[in-house]
């Protein structure tokens, strides 16, 4: 074998090696939520609903949120949480049955990202720091916990309201 296809072998082993101990290039995971008044430990019957399409971007770690809720007009959402820099709708983390504590993990502050529609609200929230979001929260839930939680369906979005301040409507994440 020529000296310049052996250079040429070993420039290709090396490539090959760089790029498999390359970082991985930004990994968009895609989820979905299904909320209704049915949902969790204290389900309040409301025939509300809602629809959550989340992407959740690991590499920037940013999160976008896409809600639309029938049955819930803005002038319904808890006021409190209203006035409050968090919001009324949050994702959470619940405790399990083997262990750990619930803790709020992101939430969906009101402002321009939220507003009426003929049949309820529409949420839209694009590329929202995870770290910031947290911060409102004091959340404990490390970026990278959030997506294992995310992952493993331990995550819950919730729209408090006035009428059910715990949460009228909620939903278990999944990824999909």
């Amino acid at each position: 074998m020529a000296d310049h296809t052996r250079s040429l072998l070993a420039l290709a082993a090396l490539t090959a090696a760089a790029l498999a101990a390359a970082p991985a290039s930004a990994k968009i995971l895609h989820f979905h939520a299904a909320l209704d008044g049915k949902y969790g430990d204290a389900p309040t019957g409301s025939a509300a609903t809602g629809k959550a399409r989340i992407t959740v971007d690991t590499d920037r770690r940013r999160v976008s949120v896409d809600l639309d809720v029938v049955g819930i007009a803005p002038a319904a959402l808890w006021k409190k949480l209203v006035a409050a820099p968090i919001g009324p709708i949050h994702l959470h983390k619940y405790a399990t049955a083997a262990g750990g504590a619930s803790v709020l993990a992101l939430p969906l502050p009101y402002g321009a990202d939220y507003r009426a529609t003929r049949r309820g609200l529409h949420v839209t929230m694009k590329d929202y720091d995870y770290a910031a979001g947290a911060a409102l929260l004091k959340s404990t839930l490390s970026f990278d916990d959030f997506v294992a939680a995310m992952r493993s369906g331990l995550i819950i979005l919730n729209v408090h309201t006035e009428a059910h301040n715990p949460g009228e409507i909620s939903g278990k994440v999944a990824e999909g």
